[in-house]
């Protein structure tokens, strides 16, 4: 069943290539195909997210509100009111399935990084807790914070090529919406469910589909051909030689006093850059959590009952104890809690990426990026990490060249179908997490 739905879409993919209609000087969004970390990784290929300080509320419906980057916004603003007036003068068609008046329903806010990104961390923690810990005794093995992070991050690493720990890996996996850019929205309540395909060609049959497409990219977006009712900020848009009049997304983009050149660095931040201080949060909130529903163990331990002097029974006494409680402190240092989590870091990104390696490799690389922490700051440890195991960057920023993120187009399109697999019931693996002992 899970391979002919597979190969459905497929099809039904390729069916829509062949039937999007080609128009002059417009730039076509594909987040199927070419686009799909569109907003999610910078121009070196780095897992990226919007500084929520640059979001601004969009027109919205009821349930809303609805945000997107601020010069987002502000296009989306006066392309709304420009459509409204072409529907005045009869250009939009009444029965259109572009509405005259548009609204958002679907934006950032739907998207939300930290939501989505704790959503997903909870359905890891679940499955640790009901099937992993449930099976050889393992659960009696965590007496504390540091057992709880270990046996946890062993679990992780069973399933992390499919279900990444670290934020940079949830950002640029199949789980993360691309609504976290705050660059997208959608403009009608439509399903993307491959079986809803036959809506897609509606729209793009629609009277009114020139007319928006053309009116769009006037105000610097895109309309993605997998779902024509979703608008993309083309972030190139309106690039031209010094001293050509401002237009499209460049008009925008300068009011806000940014550019296609600096957009990444005013707006957004590298994902790497915080995840130690996002593993150590998330792990210490999930031991807690961990802690409020079993805050005991049980343990085990042989008692001789003599029955005379030369022969004996042994007997099992279990002895329920106290686990550690969430607030202790386990490190002598920040910087020794640094570099522990430094390791950890390493293996899940080592890990989620695919990259293979043996264990002294592992600890050649552990070694070096520690090393660098310490000769120059944490970050330079974080960077080594990253260049190590982001792959190629991204060679054309709206394109997707020779390497999509690193990967050749064979090897995008066998991970794509290894997501929709079933994998193998994690609780039967055992994982050893190689070299996470402190360094001294």
């Amino acid at each position: 069943m899970a391979k002919s739905i597979v190969k459905d879409t497929f099809v039904s993919k390729n069916i829509l290539n062949d039937f999007y209609p080609q128009f002059a000087g417009v730039k076509v969004f594909d987040l199927q195909k070419k686009h799909l970390l569109y907003g999610r990784i910078d121009m070196q290929g780095d897992a990226v997210y919007v500084n929520t300080g640059v979001l601004r509320q969009v027109v919205d419906i009821e349930g809303g509100p609805h945000l997107a980057v601020d010069f987002v916004a502000a296009a989306f603003s006066d392309m709304r009111k420009n459509i409204k007036s072409a529907a005045n003068k009869g250009f939009v068609s009444k029965d259109s399935l572009y509405p005259s008046n548009l609204t958002v329903h679907k934006s950032w806010s739907t998207g939300d990084l930290e939501y989505s990104y704790d959503k997903h961390l909870e359905k890891i923690y679940t499955t640790f807790v009901d099937s992993y810990l449930s099976e050889n005794g393992r659960s009696g093995q965590i007496k504390n914070k540091k057992d709880f992070i270990k046996s946890f991050i062993t679990f992780a690493l069973t399933t992390a090529r499919h279900f990444p720990l670290t934020k940079t890996g949830f950002i640029t996996s199949s789980h993360c919406s691309s609504f976290i850019s705050g660059l997208m929205l959608e403009i009608a309540n439509e399903s993307h469910d491959f079986t809803q395909q036959a809506k897609v060609y509606e729209y793009i049959k629609d009277k009114s589909f020139t007319f928006f497409v053309n009116e769009v990219q006037k105000f610097g977006f895109m309309v993605d051909k997998n779902a024509p009712w979703r608008i993309v900020f083309n972030l190139a848009s309106g690039l031209g030689t010094p001293g050509d009049k401002l237009k499209g997304g460049r008009f925008y983009m300068d009011r806000a006093a940014t550019s296609y050149e600096t957009v990444f660095k005013s707006y957004f931040r590298k994902a790497y850059l915080d995840e130690h201080i996002n593993l150590k949060k998330k792990l210490y909130s999930l031991y807690e959590a961990f802690y409020l529903q079993f805050n005991t163990y049980t343990t085990d331990k042989y008692i001789k009952c003599f029955k005379n002097q030369d022969s004996y029974d042994l007997r099992v006494l279990s002895e329920r104890k106290d686990r550690e409680i969430p607030g202790t402190v386990i490190f002598s240092s920040e910087k020794e809690e640094n570099e522990y989590f430094l390791k950890i870091i390493l293996k899940l990104r080592l890990t989620e990426t695919g990259k293979l390696h043996t264990p002294q490799e592992f600890e050649f690389h552990a070694k070096e990026a520690t090393k660098r922490s310490r000769l120059f700051e944490f970050d330079a440890g974080l960077n080594y990490i990253n260049e190590l195991t982001k792959g190629i960057h991204v060679t054309k920023f709206l394109r997707k060249g020779s390497y999509w993120h690193g990967t050749t187009e064979e090897e995008y399109q066998r991970r794509k179908l290894e997501i929709m697999k079933t994998i193998d019931n994690p609780s039967k693996v055992d994982y050893s997490i190689t070299g996470t002992k402190n360094i001294k």
